[in-house]
């Protein structure tokens, strides 16, 4: 007898800027029953300094790197551990995005759980090196910076990111010579934004940049025009509903590492012209002159790129990279 049963997955990572509840929404929408055991890895302290020297030994003496990561789920993830004990079930699947915030022994016990363990790692693996010696866990571990997949071994698959094809919304209109970029407060690339905010308002572009810092008094030093300061990080869905409203997306290249950002698949997803400063991007199938301008790597000039009609992406590209079909390619493939 055939039954209709939901097929039923673990679904595992940080909650920083909320993109995880654009997930689990997504993922019930496409029909899946989801366990949720994503948690604030972000707002850990210290509870006294013995706990910070105890981490300094493992990650200095030990070579332990991800002692941190464990004392972090000790005090964050007591709600993960619950989660878990409840299952009673076999899962189909489990997606973990940087699982290296949950413990060896956690992953262990969802691999108990679960059918199908996959991985996928969307910041530089030599950033959160920890993740190195879990990969055999995993059925499958895929990395977005194709560098790494070329420089460890082939265990590390390579894969991109992707959009939300279901957040467009062709009511919003952006507003001519528009520019959006959001994203954290970084002194390394301060004087990329600046001069590029310089850029777009010498070719009569407004831009519209989003800088999120803790340091309220931040605005003050680095006040440029075109630039908010943020105390509060937005969440994804209103991230995206500002750059809707904008003609132009802006990206800037993340130092350790190579791979694509979530900006350059919104960009292609939501038909917006893309600048940025990683050249990798010109490496994809997607790539059009007409809709990328890479900071530092073209002989054309910015007002010359901003003439030019954007041009259509292929329907089949475009929907290689909607997250609708990435979710599947990851699980099944």
């Amino acid at each position: 007898m055939k039954t209709n049963r939901k097929k039923s997955i673990i679904l595992g990572m940080p909650r920083t800027f909320s993109i995880y509840e654009v997930l689990v929404n997504r993922l019930e929408q496409l029909g899946f029953e989801v366990i949720d055991i994503s948690y604030d890895d972000d707002v850990f302290k210290y509870r006294n300094i013995w706990d910070r020297l105890v981490n300094l030994y493992h990650k200095t003496i030990l070579n332990n790197k991800g002692y941190k990561n464990k004392l972090k789920f000790k005090a964050l993830g007591v709600e993960v551990v619950k989660r878990l004990q409840a299952i009673e079930d076999k899962v189909d699947y489990c997606l973990l995005i940087r699982a290296d915030i949950y413990p060896e022994e956690v992953i262990d016990q969802i691999k108990m759980k679960t059918n199908k363990m996959i991985a996928y790692q969307w910041d530089g693996v030599n950033r959160y090196p920890a993740v190195k010696k879990l990969v055999y866990k995993f059925d499958r571990f895929f990395v977005f910076d194709s560098k790494d997949a070329e420089q460890e071994d082939e265990r590390f698959i390579a894969t991109t990111n992707f959009y939300f094809g279901h957040l467009d919304n062709i009511e919003i209109k952006p507003k001519p010579s528009t520019f959006f970029f959001v994203g954290t407060f970084m002194k390394v690339r301060w004087q990329q934004i600046s001069d590029t905010i310089q850029l777009i308002i010498q070719n009569n572009g407004a831009p519209n940049f989003y800088l999120y810092t803790g340091e309220k008094d931040m605005a003050k030093e680095y006040h440029i025009d075109g630039i908010n300061f943020i105390n509060n990080p937005l969440t994804y869905q209103e991230n995206i509903n500002l750059a809707l409203q904008n003609e132009i997306f802006v990206d800037f290249l993340v130092d350790a590492h190579n791979g694509l950002s979530f900006r350059v698949f919104e960009a292609i997803g939501y038909g917006r012209k893309l600048i940025t400063n990683n050249k990798e991007v010109m490496n994809y199938d997607f790539y059009h002159p007409h809709n990328i301008y890479v900071l530092n790597h073209e002989e054309r000039t910015l007002s010359e790129f901003l003439n030019i009609p954007y041009s259509p992406i292929n329907t089949e590209i475009l929907n290689k990279y909607n997250f609708d079909n990435w979710i599947y390619r990851i699980l099944e493939n």
